[in-house]
């Protein structure tokens, strides 16, 4: 059996902004989606595994998640398109960033 890696970005996506207020729905997302068999949740943000630990710890998700990583955001290139250098390539990567591809099949965060 295939194992399916998600990955849930941190900011504007599990949060809406810096007040730490979840996304209620990408919240449930998360945890519907870490019951099936095949799926690996994985938190990132460009901000560093230590602050996608953070969050996840407050808004009481750590039992739903595999692992944590960094985006490795590395700024944005001469058009404005961000660049990340992770250490790996999710399947599924659930994020506010519409700017860009960001990995294999991307699910963009609609909040307005």
């Amino acid at each position: 059996m295939k194992k399916i890696t998600i990955a849930f970005d941190v900011d504007w996506t599990l949060i809406k902004d810096d007040t730490m207020k979840p996304n209620e729905r990408i919240v449930e997302l998360l945890k519907i989606l870490s019951s099936f068999k095949n799926t690996n949740i994985i938190v990132w943000s460009w901000r560093g595994i230590d602050w996608a630990k953070n969050v996840t710890a407050i808004l009481e998700l750590s039992k739903y998640v595999d692992k944590y990583a960094s985006k490795n955001h590395k700024g944005k290139d001469e058009n404005g398109k961000h660049i990340f250098e992770p250490d790996f390539v999710p399947d599924i990567a659930i994020d506010d960033i519409q700017a860009c591809e960001l990995w294999l099949l991307n699910l963009i965060v609609k909040e307005k």
